[in-house]
């Protein structure tokens, strides 16, 4: 399933990143830390990407990024009243998953 991150999610909504954010936080669907509240943790409409940095002072942290599913943008769109035949063509813009293929004349035979 295709998600968006909250920059990508807020131009395909034609917002900005924090007037989408400060949006969602008032419509009940993010918390003060940007992560889903609520109904909307582990949902099929936003998702949580985890993963860990190397911090220059702090050493491995770890961080939760908000992402928005495609089911989502639809959701975004009808809760915050915005017009979403005005939005792109997302089927014309997605990009198919890329898979690794093995070269030819190399790999398994």
């Amino acid at each position: 399933m295709r998600t968006y991150t909250l920059d990508q999610a807020a131009a395909l909504l034609n917002l900005g990143r924090n007037t989408l954010t400060r949006r969602l936080r008032q419509a009940g669907m993010l918390g003060p830390d940007n992560l889903p509240a609520g109904a909307y943790r582990g949902g099929r409409l936003l998702r949580v990407k985890t993963g860990t940095f190397r911090h220059p002072v702090a050493g491995w942290t770890h961080y939760g990024r908000t992402e928005v599913t495609d089911a989502g943008l639809d959701h975004i769109a009808e809760k915050l009243g915005i017009d979403i035949d005005h939005l792109p063509v997302l089927h014309a813009t997605r990009q198919p998953p890329r898979t690794t293929q093995p070269r030819a004349g190399h790999g398994a035979h």
